[in-house]
């Protein structure tokens, strides 16, 4: 019998999330009039962004803590990922609602460079230790 092992890739579901985030926060306020005649008003609902949000962060925070310690130990994907926390938390402080949808896009975009350099760093490990063994 053959078992096959399904990894998950963090950083792919963690981009995903964000990068749903970041069309969120641009097409929102275009499009938020036609919402009611779609029956998709709960996407205007603060609880939403914050699910989004949070649900973004947690499996940033997984992925990139899980390639850092386990593979590649470079603290960009870290203090990108510390960045994004940071202009999360002053948006949602602010009271100004044009800043804190600057604030959210761009801690969106750090988030996904963060996945990006993760995925890229954890690879580049991974590659360097398959060919170590195959030597």
């Amino acid at each position: 019998m053959i078992h096959k092992t399904i990894r998950v890739n963090l950083d792919f579901i963690g981009f995903l999330a964000s990068f749903l985030c970041m069309l969120h926060c641009i097409f929102l306020p275009i499009v938020i009039a036609f919402f009611p005649l779609m029956g998709l008003v709960f996407l205007t609902d603060e609880f939403y962004e914050v699910f989004l949000i949070g649900a973004s962060l947690m499996i940033a925070m997984f992925a990139i803590y899980n390639g850092y310690k386990k593979y590649h130990g470079k603290p960009l994907p870290v203090f990108l990922y510390l960045t994004t926390l940071v202009l999360f938390t002053i948006g949602f402080l602010i009271e100004n609602h044009f800043i804190e949808r600057i604030l959210h896009f761009l801690a969106t975009g750090f988030l996904i460079i963060a996945h990006y350099y993760n995925w890229k760093f954890t690879r580049a490990y991974k590659s360097c230790k398959i060919k170590q063994i195959h030597l």
